[in-house]
């Protein structure tokens, strides 16, 4: 019968088949796709490199290590076959031990189970007499009377009997028991002592090889080769698709920083730290010269490593390089290249791309100290700072943070200096020259160049800013010019003024120097508007910021006449009250000569340059711009035909002062509550890039710190190809920073961030007393640092002085040396300490008493010592740790070179040293025992020798009581006694204090004309350092 095939269907089921099929084997390979490429990590493919390098160094170790104990090896593995064949020819002996610790340990199985099941039987007597004994007593009827159990002998008991013959079987047990596990013993101690020479000889070999047996055991790890076939596949199986969740040894490690917050949708949540994914070898120094990406850190003495105080658990790595911490490729975690050829190169190798929508790139390398501001705003000069510690420096010193509030670095004083009484110190001709082209005068001041920059050169612009220059000038001067002053009774001999200024210490903060050279710098990212006038030589560093505390003086007799230079270097606070120029304390003699010197420092070049002039027209014109920008142009016009010449000057004046901002530097008349014209800086590091106006500059890359480099580097570029008014133009001045100083103050603007660190991160919260911070502050703002080391830093002086033992002391343990009292009234009265010194501590009048206090307080903080009192040192002149001090004194001879009181040193001025009798009253007596057992150790390249101390050997001897004393005998080479004797000792000099007159007297009758290099006692030389 036909079969009729009535199912009707709209597609063609076989087609639908094929196709159904094919859909399958498509999802099949796509779900494959899915699994390679879910596990195709970047981070994988790092990992697995790492661990061929890992195996790399550890088998170089290796054969390091087995290098090194070569031959020891060799000596103990010999021990050790010795001892071996010992062992092995016991073997049959060893055979039958064994044999019968066995059996033996069988028969003691067998007892001690015998034992236990009978004791459980004679406990079970036990417990049923008992509870019989306590039957009966409940029918006794003084039970309750008595108030407790006591068996009555007359009593009988069943289990009785049953419980006393069970303690005996029990006991006869118990030493059959313990007679089998004595055999045991015996046997396994006959055992034992035939392998222990064995043993000990294995554990000094394990024991020197313990460095070997580790490598081995890591390369075994590591190296699949090295593994058992069953750990090889477990190796294997562990990093599959899906199976990797229980123990992968491929993975993402990630570290949750939480005292480092990021802001997500309104909260702050802890950094998650993703970097060591790929970083694996960061913290290993055995990684050290290792390619990127598996380097060690370059300093784990301050990073990563555990020992060190920034650790990988508690800073992560993005809260000082920056970037997306959850990213494990090298795009998603924000790399940033440092230079347009290292882009290109990233380019090509990466893929890489700019993540435009993640606020915080990675900083360059050259960038990464902007992220200790994060945490040392109060204390930003640190080991490992130094680029940071410039670039604050140069703010500070250009006044950046005069023009710009900058919250977390306010200013602490103008940069430049008044100008409410020029007319006491300058004329008009100078001003409006030095305004105009301040480096035409000296090249490197610190005043910037605010005319004949990119967008305001062309001829009308200059016309403009002749007119604005002649304003400010008149504005300056309300009550006319100065009179110049040059009378002789101001003017010494230049010559000795000379040696002078350079011997007390003026080139501490200033400079005398002409030499400059043209600035040669290499292919830069951004476009540099170099000066014409020439830069510095020399690099700027810290270290050279010093010298630029005050300015270069090369030409000031051009600039000032002799009265105001006099009076100024004789008492600078009259003139300024709020400068920071200490009182050197000169007489009437050393003042006029250090002036006749200045005045012979001129600048005849900048005398010639022409002056400005009065242009009506143009004035009226600048006029009537600003009074446009405020009226409508009629009501502007009619204000300005009802002023007459010398009210638009004024008027254009104001105009100009408050348009450039002059008076955030200098306090001018008129602006004493004027606010800083420039753009807020806090959080300038972490601004969107998108708020930052790049105008038509193309050339440099686009994000924050190339922009700040282009900034820095020709403020007034962003105007370029612009029409914009006048009123309107860019006003920033150019400072003409070289490229070290771009880079510097790059590094500080980056470090002002809106970064958000616990509160236990911020160094300030660490310390209990915060005017430890002022301190700090004082010492760098008033330049500690540029007369004395302090914290291992500073002292350029020296330099110029040209020997450190008549240049100001190093002033590293301060914090340990002086007591507190005596330094307070020290700074408030400075008196002569070392007597050999030319050079001075100034008199800083303007520090209060808090100041000093901090200051010490922050001396104190260096050196982990917070006492603010010290006690009196007392001491017993009758004791044996005294005299033997006293003897010790003697055979030292310290009065060659130190005072007692006013008696003078045997030896030569040259190489005079501290008065004795001042160590009472200054020196703290732990400091002093530490002093003299090393001075070296203190303060490297002292003259001062240690005392010698005779050992006791020395002591000894026949004749050594003779010799030495019967108490410096009595001590037997004691060191710690006789340092504590000599300082007892030199506490009980008496003497005067304050030498200070008879010294100053002494070298104004002798002069000071000796050379510490040419002195024929400068062998003998001992201490001024003291």
């Amino acid at each position: 019968m036909k079969h009729n095939n009535n199912d009707e269907r709209y597609w063609n089921i076989n087609l639908l088949n094929k196709w159904f099929a094919v859909s399958s084997i498509l999802f099949l390979i796509s779900i494959g796709w899915m699994f390679l490429h879910d596990n195709d990590d970047e981070f994988k493919e790092y990992q697995r490199e790492f661990r061929k390098l890992g195996s790399q160094i550890a088998q170089t170790k290796l054969l390091e290590e087995l290098d090194k104990v070569k031959d020891e090896r060799d000596i103990y593995q010999k021990a050790y076959d010795n001892e071996k064949n010992k062992y092995d020819a016991y073997s049959d002996d060893l055979d039958s031990l064994n044999n019968l610790l066995v059996e033996a340990k069988g028969v003691f199985y067998k007892s001690n189970m015998d034992y236990l099941f009978f004791k459980a039987e004679a406990d079970e007597k036990k417990y049923l007499y008992e509870a019989e004994i306590v039957h009966s007593h409940h029918n006794d009827e003084h039970h309750e009377k008595d108030g407790y159990h006591n068996e009555d002998k007359s009593k009988s008991f069943k289990y009785k009997d049953q419980y006393e013959s069970s303690l005996i079987i029990l006991n006869e047990l118990k030493l059959i028991k313990e007679k089998d596990e004595k055999v045991v013993n015996d046997i396994e101690t006959v055992i034992k002592n035939l392998r222990s020479d064995l043993k000990i000889e294995e554990d000094e070999l394990n024991k020197y090889l313990k460095q070997v047996n580790l490598l081995e055991m890591k390369i075994q790890k590591l190296d699949r080769s090295k593994m058992s076939i069953a750990n090889q596949i477990g190796d294997i199986v562990r990093d599959l698709p899906i199976i990797d969740f229980l123990d992968p040894y491929y993975k993402v490690n990630q570290l949750v920083v939480n005292d480092v917050k990021y802001d997500v949708n309104f909260a702050s949540v802890p950094s998650v730290d993703r970097c060591t994914s790929c970083h694996l070898g960061i913290d290993n120094p055995d990684f050290e010269n290792a390619p990127q990406p598996f380097t060690s850190h370059p300093r784990l003495d301050l990073y990563v490593s555990s020992s060190s105080s920034h650790t990988m658990d508690q800073f992560g790595c993005t809260s000082c390089h920056a970037g997306r911490a959850r990213g494990t490729t090298f795009v998603s975690s924000s790399h940033t290249p440092g230079s347009k050829e290292q882009e290109e190169e990233w380019k090509e190798k990466y893929e890489w791309e700019k993540i435009h929508h993640w606020l915080q790139p990675m900083l360059p390398t050259k960038y990464t100290q902007a992220s200790c501001f994060n945490c040392h705003q109060s204390q930003p000069i640190v080991e490992g700072g130094d680029k940071l510690a410039l670039g604050l420096g140069l703010i500070s010193t250009s006044g950046c943070n005069n023009c710009h509030h900058i919250e977390t670095y306010e200013k602490e004083n103008n940069a430049g200096p008044p100008l409410t009484n020029l007319d006491k110190k300058l004329n008009k001709e100078w001003v409006a020259k030095w305004i105009k082209d301040p480096q035409s005068f000296r090249y490197n001041t610190w005043m910037p160049h605010f005319f004949e920059q990119e967008n305001n050169s062309s001829p009308e612009m200059i016309k403009r800013n002749n007119s604005e220059i002649y304003a400010i000038t008149e504005y300056l001067f309300p009550n006319g010019e100065h009179k110049m002053n040059n009378s002789s009774k101001y003017i010494g001999n230049y010559e000795s003024g000379e040696k002078l200024f350079n011997a007390v210490g003026c080139m501490a903060c200033h400079q005398v120097k002409e030499e400059k050279s043209e600035l040669i710098a290499e292919e830069l990212p951004y476009e540099l508007y170099k000066s014409k006038f020439g830069y510095e030589n020399e690099e700027m560093t810290r270290y050279e910021l010093l010298k630029n505390q005050g300015p270069n003086l090369i030409g000031i007799g051009s600039k000032s006449d002799a009265e105001w230079i006099y009076n100024w270097i004789k008492n600078p606070s009259e003139y300024y009250p709020d400068t920071r120029m200490p009182d050197l304390r000169l007489s009437h003699e050393e003042a006029s000569d250090i002036t006749a010197y200045l005045l012979t420092l001129k600048n005849e070049e900048f005398s010639k340059l022409p002056n400005s002039y009065y242009d009506e027209e143009e004035m009226n014109n600048i006029a009537r711009g600003w009074l446009v920008k405020g009226f409508a142009e009629q009501e502007a016009n009619e204000k300005l035909d009802n002023m007459s010449p010398e009210e638009v000057i004024h008027y254009v004046g104001t105009k100009s002062i408050n348009f450039y901002g002059c008076y955030t530097c200098h306090d001018i008349n008129g602006f004493e509550d004027a606010k800083p014209i420039g753009a807020e800086l806090t959080h300038e590091g972490t601004k969107p890039v998108n708020t930052l106006d790049f105008g038509h500059i193309h050339s440099i890359g686009h994000n924050n710190y190339s922009w700040f480099e282009q900034k820095l580097a020709n403020p007034r570029i962003f105007d370029r190809d612009k029409i914009v008014a006048p009123e309107d133009k860019s006003r920033m001045p150019n400072f003409y920073f070289k490229p070290e100083e771009i880079e510097a103050i790059t590094t500080a603007i980056l470090g002002f961030n809106s970064n958000k660190f616990s509160s236990n991160m911020i160094v300030e919260n660490l310390v209990d007393d915060k005017n430890v911070f002022k301190g700090y502050s004082l010492i760098q703002s008033y330049n500690c640092q540029g007369c004395h080391i302090i914290d291992d830093f500073g002292g350029q002086i020296a330099d110029v002085i040209g020997s450190s033992e008549y240049a100001p002391p190093n002033l590293n343990t301060q914090g340990l040396k002086t007591q507190p009292d005596w330094l307070f009234s020290f700074f408030k009265k400075p008196i002569t300490i070392r007597p050999n010194l030319q050079v001075r501590m100034p008199s800083f009048t303007m520090f209060s008493d808090d100041d000093w206090n901090s200051v010490i307080k922050a001396f104190q903080h260096m050196d982990n010592h917070s006492l603010s009192f010290e006690g009196t040192h007392l001491v017993d002149s009758k004791t044996t740790e005294f005299k033997a001090g006293e003897k010790l004194h003697e055979f030292g001879a310290c009065n060659n070179c130190h005072f007692y009181g006013e008696v003078k040193p045997i030896q030569g001025a040259a190489t005079w040293a501290p008065n004795l009798a001042l160590t009472k009253e200054r020196l703290r007596p732990e400091w002093v025992v530490e002093w003299l057992r090393d001075p070296q150790k203190i303060m490297p390249g002292t003259k001062m020798p240690a005392p010698y101390l005779p050992t006791s050997d020395i002591l000894s001897v026949d004749g050594a009581e003779e010799t030495w004393g019967k108490d410096l005998v009595d001590l037997n080479g004691d060191t710690d006694l006789m340092l504590k004797g000599l300082t007892d000792y030199l506490y009980n000099i008496e003497g005067k204090i304050d030498i200070s007159d008879y010294v100053r007297e002494y070298f104004k009758t002798n002069g000071y004309d000796f050379n510490s290099g040419d002195d024929e006692d400068d062998e003998d030389d001992w201490d001024e350092d003291w």
